[in-house]
């Protein structure tokens, strides 16, 4: 399988369209932490090139084939080595890269180096095709992705994402993302969907929302079909902010 997948980033634009209640105290910060988390093409790289996002060498980790036959293969990585640059692996990997599946699975597995984490995986992600659906389900705490270093602490997931079609993804398709997540600061459930077409806009989805509960509710609307500028409109409890800006796919 490979399937990538922009990133959207978001962060608070200088100036106010329509100033409300909210608009000078809303902190723009969590709701950039969540739209980077709720990305999935980190974690389908995770899933597909494990060895090339961990940095892993010949011997370290031990890797044991469990199964393995033409289409798919079943491993186990183990850590108690230490690489070239000093990293040292501890914990316990299981991946699985079959046809129509693939998943992951960390057993407190961790990179160090110098005393300091760089990447760590607990939980489970897999990825599944059902026709031109992809279906992801991530339950895990992870950090060393690209969309989210360990110096910003652990990244706890437990979403669901739809992509669809593959036909024409990454180009043209439609997303939908639900669940919650936690970083060391805030704890989000969330609700989202949105479409890609980079024929008609490349900085931003086309349309789209995305609905966050984080004690308040947050409502923060996608549109590159009417403004392509990289910018989308977000409220807090129904009153306008000076919205986000920054989207970056």
């Amino acid at each position: 399988m490979r399937i990538f997948l922009p990133i959207i980033v978001l962060a608070g634009c200088n100036e106010a369209t329509e100033p409300g209640a909210y608009a000078e105290d809303a902190d723009p910060q969590p709701m950039s932490e969540v739209v980077r988390a709720i990305q999935p093409a980190p974690l389908v790289e995770l899933v597909e090139h494990t060895a090339m996002v961990v940095g892993t060498e010949a011997d370290c980790p031990r890797v044991t084939i469990l199964e393995s036959k033409a289409d798919e293969i079943h491993e186990r990585w183990e850590g108690g080595c230490t690489l070239a640059d000093g990293s040292s692996i501890e914990g316990v990997l299981e991946r699985f890269d079959g046809p129509d599946t693939a998943w992951l699975t960390g057993h407190s597995f961790r990179l160090e180096k110098n005393g300091r984490t760089t990447f760590a995986l607990d939980g489970a992600i897999e990825i599944t095709a059902v026709d031109s659906l992809w279906l992801m389900d991530a339950a895990a705490s992870v950090c060393g992705l690209r969309h989210w270093g360990c110096s910003e602490g652990f990244l706890g997931l437990d979403l669901t994402s739809t992509i669809f079609p593959a036909e024409t993804f990454p180009e043209n398709y439609d997303i939908t993302v639900s669940g919650a997540v936690a970083t060391d600061g805030n704890t989000l459930t969330l609700d989202g969907a949105w479409s890609v077409d980079q024929s008609i806009c490349e900085v931003e989805p086309t349309s789209g929302m995305l609905s966050i509960r984080m004690g308040e509710h947050h409502a923060i609307e996608l549109d590159g079909a009417i403004a392509c500028d990289g910018c989308a409109s977000w409220q807090v409890q129904g009153q306008p902010t000076p919205g986000l800006c920054g989207l970056a796919q």
